[in-house]
C-alpha cells in the first residue's frame, strides 16, 4: 500500500458513521469494502494524517454527486510546480466543463521523497470518466509533455467510490 493511502480507510458498519471528534458530520464512500472517510471540511477524518488542501474546483463534499474518484499521484520534487500548474490551470478546467463532473479537492500528504498528492473528484455519474471532456483533458500539449516522464499517468492509482453515508 502506498504511504498515505491508509488515511481515509474505515472498516466500520455501513449503517452508522464513526464519531470523529472535531470533524462534525462525515461522508463515507465505499469501493468493495474499502472505505474513505472525509470530515465536513472535505479532508481526511482520521486525525493521524497531515494533509494539506492545495486547491479546489467546482463543488464537492455533500453538495456534490455520490461518486468519488480518488487519484493518487507521486511526483519528483523538481516537477512539483509544473505538475500542480498543469492540473489546476489545464486539466481540471476541462474536466469541469462536463455538467456531471461536479468538482474536486487537490490534497498533498507527506512523502519520504518527492511529492504525494491525492485528488478527490466528485461526480454525478461514473460516465463522466468516459466523457469527451476527460478525453480532451488528456490530449493537451501540456499533458503530452508531462506524459514523457516515467512517473506520469500510468503509475497513478485510480479508485472509484460511491457515497454510502453523508
Amino acid at each position: 500500500m502506498t504511504k498515505g493511502l491508509h488515511m481515509w480507510m474505515y472498516a466500520g458498519a455501513r449503517e452508522t458513521a464513526p464519531r470523529i471528534a472535531g470533524h462534525g458530520s462525515v461522508e463515507i464512500f465505499d469501493h468493495g469494502g474499502e472505505r474513505l472517510v472525509l470530515g465536513d471540511n472535505g479532508m481526511p477524518a482520521d486525525g493521524a494524517t497531515t494533509a494539506t488542501l492545495l486547491f479546489t474546483g467546482g463543488v464537492y463534499a455533500a453538495k456534490a454527486g455520490p461518486y468519488l474518484f480518488r487519484v493518487g499521484m507521486w511526483t519528483p520534487e523538481e516537477d512539483r510546480d509544473d505538475f500542480l500548474a498543469w492540473y489546476e490551470t489545464d486539466h481540471l478546467p476541462i474536466l469541469l466543463e462536463n455538467p456531471i463532473w461536479d468538482g474536486c479537492r487537490f490534497i498533498e500528504v507527506a512523502a519520504e521523497s518527492g511529492c504525494q498528492f491525492y485528488v478527490l473528484h466528485q461526480m454525478q455519474d461514473p460516465a463522466a470518466l468516459r466523457s469527451n471532456e476527460r478525453a480532451r483533458s488528456r490530449d493537451t500539449d501540456w499533458f503530452h509533455r508531462l506524459k514523457e516522464k516515467e512517473w506520469f499517468d500510468e503509475p497513478f492509482t485510480r479508485t472509484l467510490y460511491r457515497r454510502i453515508f453523508g
